[in-house]
């Protein structure tokens, strides 16, 4: 029987006696998540209070918006009131009770002013119980995938039947995994994750509506179902997929490459954080046009869903609908900005993005490397105490 410890880590990492179980999957995806957003939502916090306000002219004094928006935590994006309990504002804080903000750090202060220091991870409960269920079934959806497309491209690789076993292993171990398998199992898992979280992101867009309770539940279920259908409850999901899905096969096929090209099999913290942050930049760059067209169509839905009832809001459900096509298609939507505008249309508010994604793909993907090596570590170190007290 060979000393494991003498095999490479790249072997040792698939021997299925070492391999991370689910639930250690489970447990490391949640450490990632749950890190990313508390890093990351107090920057969201501050930015959404800055935007959620728009000058008016003609008064020449600050109002905050009635215009839904797009509230970011790191793992995924909502759309929210801006005065909406999900995200932002408590309940029962008016629109008008907001007082104006001169900027970022201006911003920064009057929320610790207004609400203390808690106030930087404002909503965080409410939007990490769809986001922390969805970040586990994507990482264990995309290990998954990665895990059975590589069986199988090893199964389809040529080998010597005289070989032994541990021929193969070593083998197998510098064979150099293809690009396609981290792309095709990244978009996968993406459009798993989307088809499954956005029937739940339409009923809390709809509960902002009003104070419903959870009681109540079924019956917000049965108004979206009457009003458009069962594929209604699916009504975002289109221009989410061709955002996200493309984002994550982009993602974890640079992320991947960038491990083959250093010839890494267990990254460290710093080399996964690095990496991470330079393929979530590269994922943003080539998904960027469509993340345009996601958000505005997002905003779009959360108008048309947040105040199909309330006859009180038609004036704002009209403004966001005259400001762009409402009834376009995605690429009909990019070829109308390519049109008028150019490339640079297409980019518009890249710089804002990387500086909210780029963080996000990086602390997420090393604190979930990192949690993967403590538990590998772990499952190998009991194997050889089990070993050793065997002998």
């Amino acid at each position: 029987d060979t000393d494991p410890l003498r095999l490479p880590t790249s072997v040792l990492v698939e021997d299925p006696r070492y391999r991370i179980k689910p639930m250690q999957q489970v447990i490391s995806a949640l450490i990632g998540g749950l890190i990313t957003t508390f890093v990351v939502t107090p920057l969201e916090v501050v930015k959404t209070r800055v935007q959620t306000q728009t000058q008016n002219a003609a008064r020449k004094q600050t109002v905050v918006s009635k215009i839904c928006y797009v509230f970011h935590n790191g793992l995924m994006t909502h759309v929210c009131k801006p005065n909406g309990s999900d995200c932002v504002a408590k309940p029962g804080i008016e629109i008008g009770n907001l007082s104006p903000v001169r900027g970022a750090m201006d911003a920064f202060l009057k929320i610790i002013c207004g609400k203390g220091v808690g106030g930087l991870w404002s909503g965080l409960s409410p939007t990490l119980v769809s986001a922390l269920p969805s970040t586990i079934i994507y990482f264990l959806t995309y290990e998954y995938l990665k895990q059975a497309i590589n069986n199988i491209y090893y199964v389809m690789e040529p080998r010597d039947p005289w070989q032994t076993s541990n021929e193969i292993e070593k083998k197998m171990s510098k064979l150099p995994t293809p690009c396609i398998v981290p792309m095709i199992s990244g978009i996968c898992a993406r459009t798993v994750v989307v088809t499954a979280i956005t029937p739940l992101e339409m009923v809390r867009i709809k509960m902002q509506s009003g104070y419903i309770t959870y009681t109540e539940l079924w019956q917000v279920l049965r108004s979206l179902i009457k009003s458009h259908g069962v594929l209604g409850l699916w009504r975002g999901w289109p221009p989410t997929v061709m955002r996200d899905a493309p984002f994550s096969g982009t993602y974890w096929a640079a992320y991947e490459s960038m491990k083959r090209a250093f010839n890494v099999s267990e990254p460290t913290f710093w080399f996964s954080f690095v990496a991470g942050a330079a393929a979530g930049a590269l994922a943003t760059l080539v998904t960027m046009p469509f993340d345009l067209i996601t958000t505005h169509t997002q905003i779009e839905l959360g108008q048309d869903v947040l105040y199909s009832d309330n006859k009180g809001a038609s004036n704002a459900s009209a403004t966001a609908s005259t400001s762009a096509p409402a009834r376009q298609s995605v690429f009909g939507r990019l070829s109308n900005i390519y049109r008028h505008q150019g490339v640079r249309g297409l980019y518009v508010g890249v710089m804002p993005r990387m500086l909210r994604v780029v963080p996000a793909c990086a602390i997420m993907i090393s604190a979930f490397e990192y949690s993967k090596a403590f538990f590998f570590h772990y499952n190998l170190d009991l194997q050889e105490t089990g070993r050793c007290l065997h002998n």
